[in-house]
């Protein structure tokens, strides 16, 4: 059995984990809007602007490189979400789509696929525990 599957994790590193999942599908608008902040002007903008007595203000050099490591943040997660999507069980992806990010009820899913409670439970928390790891939410120790 794999180590991950044996571990449990803390309520800590299963919300982080559970809001990483309910923003999967958002994701996609979050880094397009980001990159579109990354976009230069092409206004010319006339202001005043006092001079500088401490390095308290980035430059816009400096401003460009926090926005695009944050984007590059985003990318990643994004892919390594994306990644554990597509590798899991096709039970895992209707809970995935339909609890977390649809925002059904538990037992809403479970009755409406006809799956048994014991069932939907087992495979809730072996999705969260797969997710975690792709994500490296959960410090397994082995």
């Amino acid at each position: 059995m794999l180590a991950y599957l044996d571990n449990e994790l803390t309520d800590k590193e299963k919300r982080r984990t559970i809001k990483y999942m309910k923003q999967y599908k958002t994701l996609d608008a979050i880094i397009q809007s980001k990159e579109l902040e990354l976009l230069p002007s092409h206004t010319v903008e006339f202001r005043e602007k006092p001079t500088q007595r401490s390095n308290q203000f980035h430059s816009e050099a400096e401003e460009y490189a926090i926005k695009s490591e944050e984007v590059e943040h985003y990318k990643r997660v994004k892919r390594v979400l994306d990644i554990a999507y597509r590798s899991t069980k096709p039970l895992h992806q209707v809970i995935w789509n339909e609890h977390f990010i649809d925002d059904l009820a538990d037992v809403a899913v479970f009755f409406g696929r006809g799956i048994s409670k014991r069932t939907y439970y087992k495979e809730k928390n072996e999705l969260i525990k797969i997710v975690a790891e792709c994500l490296r939410v959960a410090q397994i120790s082995t």
